[in-house]
């Protein structure tokens, strides 16, 4: 924990630190931007978003998109990916989607990645065939792994044994040679970065004079990628390059003006940071808007920080696709609800793509949610009915688990009286 003599910029409450939060993350209300111009500002405000594959009700980049993007489909972020090429897929927090102009801002990073695979002895099955791999790219691509005839098996930390020329695509993916041209499903499809994108990124040099430079540079970025952000703590910090505690770069970021120190009264101990420019959205009090409601994606940015989520909302949230099905608390895809500044419950989704059903498999209500008032019921209703749009989706139904909850049948009464 920062140890400062100065007292902090701003003192806050729980409630305006989670207003913030919401309407720093364009959540309050939500779905409220439009189009592709609305998704590429959100990602260039948050610097890049979370891509995991499983697709249950839509992967996690098209359910962050959903809740902030009014009659959102998934086509826009395609295109903006694989058309227009102002967003391109690369390694931030994980693997993340970025926009392409921050692409030379990465080069050392992407060195230091692919580096670590060259010399890495678990991987020598697949250096031997770089040579041949990149070769088939330049005269073949765009093209995958199922095209690449060599049935070489190998160990991979991912998914055990795996086709070496999987792991040489990925290779120089990581080094920043190769670039995802487009995808079919889950599987990747990969062309040259030189053929990809414009001459000046894809050979511009690293902009860092050193590795301490970038490392601040990226600590910056996350805390714009956050929103708020503990100096302390793992998961929000994953794919920072660091070596021991991040405060000495805080310290140094905010005597530059980058960014401010903030404390919220009921922990008058622990400092938190946001962007300095931010500091007027942050001692707002007033409501701009009627509370809306939406379902947040498991790996939205807004979450990130879960310790910090539960401090500020008294949320609990995990989640549980890679916790054994015996010890899942809630379910394997749940998704937090959020109803203006207040998380009040969590729905387990399923879409029934014959039927275009979206199903309400079950769905736990925080302890105290004002399940009965009319308000968040109208809220919930209008969040059901644009998450079925989303989706495709032509009827919504509720699971045998959740048929009696009377406050469900009610927000599904509202919405059939719509139709």
């Amino acid at each position: 924990m920062a140890k400062h003599a100065a007292p902090p910029e701003l003192t806050i409450s729980k409630q305006q630190a989670r207003r913030y939060l919401v309407g720093y993350h364009r959540l309050a209300p939500p779905r409220k931007l439009a189009g592709k111009a609305g998704a590429l500002a959100y990602i260039r405000q948050v610097n890049c978003i979370q891509y995991d594959p499983i697709n249950v009700v839509g992967q996690n980049p098209h359910l962050v998109l959903q809740s902030r993007v009014r009659n959102y489909k998934s086509r826009m972020l395609n295109e903006l990916l694989y058309t227009d090429r102002q967003l391109v897929d690369g390694f931030d927090k994980v693997m993340s989607i970025y926009p392409t102009e921050d692409w030379p801002f990465f080069s050392g990073y992407r060195s230091r990645m692919g580096q670590r695979h060259l010399v890495a002895g678990s991987t020598q099955k697949a250096v031997k065939l770089l040579g041949w791999v990149r070769e088939e790219v330049r005269t073949r691509g765009p093209i995958s792994a199922l095209e690449l005839e060599d049935d070489t098996k190998m160990d991979w930390w991912l998914t055990n044994s795996a086709r070496a020329v999987r792991i040489a695509l990925d290779i120089l993916f990581y080094s920043g040679e190769l670039v995802v041209h487009h995808r079919v499903g889950t599987r990747r499809y990969f062309d040259l970065a030189e053929r990809l994108l414009a001459k000046p990124l894809a050979r511009a040099a690293d902009p860092h004079g050193s590795l301490e430079a970038y490392r601040q540079w990226h600590v910056l970025r996350r805390v714009h990628s956050l929103g708020m952000a503990r100096p302390i703590g793992n998961d929000h910090w994953g794919g920072v390059n660091r070596s021991g505690s991040l405060l000495p770069i805080f310290a140094r970021l905010h005597e530059d003006g980058e960014l401010a120190r903030v404390r919220v009264a009921e922990w008058p101990q622990q400092d938190l940071y946001v962007p300095r420019a931010q500091l007027s959205l942050l001692q707002a009090r007033a409501r701009t808007a009627r509370p809306q409601a939406a379902f947040i994606a498991p790996l939205d940015n807004f979450l990130w920080d879960r310790t910090l989520i539960e401090q500020l909302f008294d949320f609990y949230y995990r989640w549980e696709v890679y916790v054994p099905a015996p010890k899942r608390e809630y379910g394997y895809y749940v998704l937090p609800v959020l109803y203006g500044d207040q998380l009040i419950a969590r729905l387990d989704p399923g879409f029934e793509r014959a039927s275009k059903t979206f199903v309400i498999k079950n769905w736990w209500w925080q302890p105290g949610a004002p399940r009965k008032d009319e308000a968040v019921l109208a809220a919930l209703a209008e969040c059901v009915h644009q998450f079925a749009k989303y989706l495709g989706a032509e009827h919504v139904e509720l699971g045998v688990n959740v048929r009696r909850d009377i406050a469900l049948k009610q927000v599904l009464k509202q919405l059939r009286a719509k139709a």
